[in-house]
Parts: C-alpha cells; sequence; structure tokens
C-alpha cells in the first residue's frame, strides 16, 4: 500500500507539536532551577541577563509552536512557521551556550553543576521532543556549538581546544541519539497513516458490499434480494400499486448494437422510473431490476387511478429514450407496463404474477402501452 507522504509528515509534526506542548513544565522547571543557581553565584545579574536571553527564547519558541500548529492542522502553508521555528530553535541553542560561561569565582561549586546539569539536559530534552523536526532541531545544535566555538575565540577562560571537541561531540552524541528517535516517530506516523487508510478502504469496502447486497450494479436500483425483502415485510394493511415494466424488443438491441449499447439502454430507463416516481411525490416508493429488461416499480398509494397515470407517464419517458450508436445508427426504445394492485394480505408473488400477467397483455396488444390485472 502506498502511504501518501504528505499525510505522514502532516501526523508527524502534529506529533512533535503535541510533545513540545507537553514539555511546558519541565521548561518552566528548568528555568526556575536555573534561577536558583544563579542566585548562588558572586556575582548573579550578567547571568541572569543571560537567563533572561533563555526565557525570551521560550516564549519565541512556543509562539512559533503554536503558529506552526495551527498551520498544520489548518491545512495551511507552513513555510512561514516553519522557518519561525528554525529562529526560535536556533536562539535556544545560542542562549544555552552562553549559560555556560564561567561562573565569577567564589561561586559555590554546587551552583555551578546544577546550572551546568540543568543546561544539558535541557539541550539533550529539546532535540528528542522534536526530535522529527529536523529543521529546528539541527539549527539548535548547530547554534549551540557555534556559539561555544566563539566562546572558545573570544574568552581567555574558553580557550583551550578540548572545550571545542567536548562541544562537538555531545552535540553530535545528541544529534545522532534525536536522529534515531525522530525516525521512530517518523515510522509511527506512517503506521498511524497506513492504518487510518487501512481503515477507511475497509468502511468503503463494507459500505460498497451493503449497496450492492441491495442494489444492482449497473443501474443503481433496488435488486431482487431487496424485492424478496418487501415481500416478506408483508402489507401491514396498507393498499399498494404495482408496476411490471418489461422493454420491448430488448434483445434485438442487443444483437443490432451491442450489449453495451443495451446497458445504456437500462441505465436510461432506471433514470426515467426514478425521476417519474420523484415527480408524482413518490418519497416511499420502490423501484426494482428483476432481472434482463425487467423493472418493478412498487407504488405507495391506494389510489388506483394515480398509479395508472404514473404508469402511462413513464411509458412516454422510457419511449423518449433515443441512443445514437454512430457506427451503427439510431434507435428508439419502448416499454409494456402492467399494473395490478397489491392488496392487504396478498403475497407479493401473487401480485407480481398478476402484474406480469397484464405485462404480456400489453405486449400481445402492441407493445409500448400499459395494462392492468383484474
Amino acid at each position: 500500500m502506498t502511504v501518501d507522504p504528505h499525510e505522514v509528515q502532516q501526523e508527524t509534526m502534529i506529533a512533535m507539536l503535541e510533545r513540545e506542548r507537553r514539555s511546558l513544565t519541565s521548561s518552566i522547571l528548568a528555568l526556575v532551577l536555573l534561577a536558583v543557581g544563579f542566585g548562588f553565584y558572586s556575582f548573579p545579574e550578567p547571568f541572569y541577563a543571560l537567563l533572561a536571553l533563555r526565557f525570551v527564547s521560550f516564549l519565541f519558541t512556543r509562539r512559533a509552536a503554536r503558529n506552526l500548529a495551527n498551520a498544520v492542522r489548518k491545512s495551511r502553508p507552513t513555510k512561514g512557521p516553519h522557518r519561525l521555528m528554525v529562529l526560535g530553535m536556533a536562539l535556544t541553542g545560542l542562549s544555552l551556550a552562553l549559560l555556560l560561561l564561567p561562573a565569577p569565582s567564589g561561586t559555590p561549586f554546587a551552583a555551578v553543576l546544577l546550572v551546568n546539569c540543568v543546561v544539558l539536559v535541557t539541550l539533550t530534552l529539546v532535540p528528542v521532543t522534536l526530535a522529527a523536526m529536523r529543521g529546528p532541531r539541527d539549527a539548535m545544535l548547530a547554534s549551540f556549538f557555534l556559539t561555544i566555538c566563539g566562546q572558545v575565540a573570544f574568552q581567555p577562560t574558553f580557550a583551550n581546544p578540548w572545550v571545542i571537541a567536548v562541544a562537538a561531540l555531545t552535540a553530535i552524541g545528541i544529534r545522532m541519539y534525536a536522529y534515531n528517535t525522530g525516525e521512530h516517530i517518523v515510522t509511527a506516523a506512517a503506521v498511524l497513516v497506513e492504518n487510518r487508510q487501512l481503515s477507511e478502504d475497509l468502511s468503503d469496502a463494507l459500505a460498497h458490499a451493503e449497496y450492492l447486497g441491495v442494489r444492482d450494479p449497473l443501474t443503481g436500483l433496488y435488486n431482487r434480494r431487496k424485492l424478496f425483502e418487501e415481500r416478506d415485510d408483508g402489507q401491514e394493511g396498507q393498499l399498494r400499486q404495482v408496476l411490471m415494466i418489461d422493454l420491448d424488443r430488448f434483445k434485438s438491441i442487443n444483437d443490432r448494437f451491442g450489449h453495451a449499447a443495451g446497458d445504456r439502454v437500462l441505465v436510461a430507463t432506471a433514470s426515467a422510473i426514478r425521476n417519474c416516481l420523484e415527480r408524482m411525490d413518490g418519497t416511499s416508493d420502490l423501484a426494482f431490476r428483476l432481472g434482463g429488461e425487467e423493472f418493478v416499480a412498487i407504488l405507495d398509494s391506494e389510489d388506483f387511478e394515480k398509479a395508472r397515470s404514473i404508469a402511462e407517464e413513464l411509458r412516454r419517458d422510457i419511449a423518449r429514450i433515443a441512443l445514437d450508436e454512430s457506427h451503427t445508427g439510431s434507435f428508439e426504445t419502448s416499454a409494456s407496463i402492467g399494473l395490478a394492485s397489491w392488496h392487504p394480505g396478498e403475497k407479493l408473488d401473487d401480485v407480481l404474477h398478476r402484474a406480469d400477467a397484464a405485462c404480456y397483455k400489453a405486449k400481445n396488444e402492441g407493445r409500448n402501452r400499459v395494462r392492468s390485472a383484474a
């Protein structure tokens, strides 16, 4: 089965943004712990300024994530919101790297350790949370690494090549772990989309099977099985009228013009039956294809004369059907119709027999006419 990559991408994006939304508590806790750690620094003011930058990056990223989520859910273009997300994540990497600036002398070791641990955990959790969003994820790690390199170049206390090596190994390790997590999330999204597609296909197949269970696949009218169900339902004490409709000389149409032309005649006849019943306000009327060129209509009416009027109208509609077969010429159609009343308590088989007899009477008298049963 071919899975739509756009749907997989959409499900992946929704999953990532939902993970980001649920990380709000841990992000706030990290900010609080950083504020506590900086409180023990001997000169905390510059670090609180850097913490403010981290808070701004946090708010910016949350806003970008919310805009991206709305764009994805509403199927709007995501290029702009995605760029903002990349920018927000790059700002996050920058702010986290700046928080690792050397602490002033006299700062308790526990405070420095707390800050460094919180930064490292945040540096790991954020890319893993957005593991399948490659652009924002890699932008954050790249920004973090480049900021560390800048500190090594311009900060004498950072002037140690091992700092760059450790930062590179850290960024690469986190990226590898986030990449594997992202692939797992993408695979899960693909499975979700495939299962949903299979479920939809199964629902469509069941609906189609249910449709074919009571419908004729060519004309869309009810089939013989549905007619049997109507027979089993009984009359329920109400008088109804039954029309037996048989196309005249239908075999000759198949023989002269082919079965494809015959099928078009059957479809046009079924359409004429439906339209005629709808014009007569037959909302409860039933139309069936009995088989071959034979049709049955059950009118939910006690008025026999009205039923005769409907039958005559239908006969005229069928006579207006004209098909043009360019390679063999044009032809017209007609139908003989038998009408019989279905009395309360009477079996449908019996009334069908009487309607069929009336239909044969119409054919014997010259076809293209309506005759009623006694």
